[in-house]
């Protein structure tokens, strides 16, 4: 499986990638790839399906000048902390269920490796001592699947306040805050962002991983769809 790491970049520029490859992998044109990145700078980034007014504590988000990148995956809003998160894609031939539990397997190796306990809890979540150090969300065009998602190493969970909980959801689930941890604090010192890198990239390396580039049709395609992502018409649909 090829692997790619890409750096950070922008949350258009990093989900209209993400989306070509899933369109790629799915017209025959793209080998099942791992794709490590971040979103820069810290974005909050939001589900498909999610009305952005429920969800967005726009005074918040904009006291914090935090951009909001709207997914082509479901679930729920997640932020992405520039300096103390890693993102992660799989993309290949697989259904949505065996996505995830591929997925979840290689974050809790990674999780592991750093010294923490971790588990997969399905549908889409790692976690350890109860709380989430990883969600993960996917989309499917016809054989191929897509899982992106987050390692949460050294979070700032104080900026987890620009989510904002439909009120029968916080009342049942509480504020997001209580519910996640970083490895960082299981660990009770700070883990660094290469000490992360590889233990993501070990986590994935038991689905053979040579590490590769993107390809020009890749970019080209993803550059297309960079403006469906940068479009507010896109981000505030409901």
């Amino acid at each position: 499986m090829r692997l790619i790491i890409s750096g950070g970049a922008s949350g258009e520029e990093q989900m209209a990638m993400d989306e070509s490859m899933l369109i790629l992998l799915s017209n025959g044109l793209l080998e099942p790839t791992v794709r490590i990145w971040n979103f820069l700078p810290t974005t909050l980034s939001i589900g498909r399906f999610l009305a952005y007014e429920d969800w967005v504590d726009e005074g918040k988000r904009l006291e914090l000048s935090i951009p909001v990148v709207r997914r082509f995956t479901g679930g729920g809003p997640a932020l992405h902390d520039e300096k103390g998160e890693i993102t992660w894609t799989i993309v290949g031939n697989f259904s949505m269920t065996e996505g995830y539990e591929i997925a979840g397997k290689s974050i809790v190796n990674a999780a592991r490796e750093l010294g923490v306990s971790a588990t997969f809890t399905p549908i889409n979540d790692v976690e350890a001592e109860g709380k989430k150090i990883c969600g993960m969300a996917g989309a499917t065009r016809r054989r191929a699947t897509l899982i992106h998602g987050t390692f949460m190493f050294n979070t700032d969970l104080s900026m987890l306040s620009v989510i904002r909980l439909p009120s029968a959801k916080e009342s049942v689930r509480g504020r997001p805050s209580s519910r996640v941890t970083t490895i960082s604090l299981l660990l009770g010192r700070r883990v660094s962002r290469e000490e992360a890198l590889t233990a993501i990239i070990n986590g994935f390396s038991w689905l053979g991983l040579k590490e590769g580039n993107t390809t020009q049709i890749e970019r080209d395609l993803a550059k297309e769809l960079s403006f469906k992502y940068s479009n507010e018409k896109w981000t505030k649909i409901r």
